[in-house]
């Protein structure tokens, strides 16, 4: 198994998305798992899941954005397993809106589900990864997003605190890969779950403009998120640091040309030949 005396706290584990996937699929490969989410009985759901197939996991209410809490999230990983390896960031908040529409609540609320929430975990979990050791393979992965690299209109909280995720993850991996801890972020493009999929295939119209910006042809699933997590977090990765994994069906290669005429690229052939004139 990848991941074998391994332990790991998610937070954001207790919904039908992302945290739900790696949470499980850690477990499948040999890892305690501390499942978190402010969903309190998605969290206790996701671990009974872990635990009736036969794996190692317990459950706890926490905002991450809360120091307290996340504390608690890290003394119950200690004195249930005995040690923390991993820690897997998978809460956010997001906000779409005009910028000069969210009032500063908003703002924060924003900002602090997204970056806030990795500051904390990584400030409670440190001691006890450094405690671990090099042979340990101490980990600490965040989930980001495209809007972290590029963006969408109105997502302006939630692209900054995305972005901030990256910068806070290069900090993180150069200041603590002396002690061997690994620091690494994957930035998903769109992602359907239970909650998305009925949103975005209720007009058939929006579900394939969704499918035109990603050269794949299709949107990502929890589990491509969770494989690429599962990766990170094994020794497999033992030389990645501080990367930025892209894990988004091709969707931020494209210049804006490509996204906003995708019917030009269906028609596209790889036989066409363009002839380019210089204008005089």
């Amino acid at each position: 198994m990848r991941l074998e005396g391994k332990v790991a706290i998610v937070t954001g584990g207790g919904g039908a998305g992302i945290g739900h996937a790696i949470s499980r699929r850690f477990a499948r490969e040999g890892c305690a798992v501390v499942v978190s989410d402010v969903n309190e009985a998605g969290a206790a759901a996701v671990a009974a899941e872990i635990v009736a197939e036969g794996g190692r996991a317990v459950s706890l209410r926490v905002d991450a954005s809360n120091g307290e809490q996340v504390r608690a999230l890290v003394d119950l990983a200690i004195a249930t397993y005995g040690r923390l390896t991993t820690v897997v960031n998978c809460a956010a908040m997001s906000t779409v809106k005009y910028l000069h529409e969210v009032d500063e609540a908003e703002w924060r609320r924003t900002i602090d589900g997204c970056l806030t929430s990795v500051y904390l975990t990584a400030r409670h979990a440190l001691p006890h990864l450094m405690a671990v050791g090099r042979a340990a393979g101490p980990s600490i992965t965040s989930i980001s997003s495209a809007n972290g690299v590029v963006t969408n209109p109105h997502f302006g909280g939630y692209s900054a605190g995305k972005a901030g995720v990256l910068g806070l993850t290069r900090n993180l991996a150069l200041d603590y890969g002396p002690h061997g801890i690994r620091a690494n972020a994957i930035c998903p493009g769109l992602v359907l779950n239970d909650v998305t999929r009925p949103r975005n295939q209720a007009d058939a119209a929006e579900w394939a403009g969704n499918l035109d910006c990603y050269p794949l042809g299709e949107i990502g699933t929890p589990e491509d998120i969770a494989s690429a997590a599962l990766y990170l977090a094994s020794d497999e990765a033992k030389w990645v640091t501080g990367a930025t994994l892209m894990v988004d069906g091709g969707l931020t290669i494209q210049s804006p040309e490509a996204v906003m005429r995708p019917s030009f690229r269906r028609r596209w052939k790889p036989t066409t030949t363009v002839e380019i004139r210089q204008q005089a």
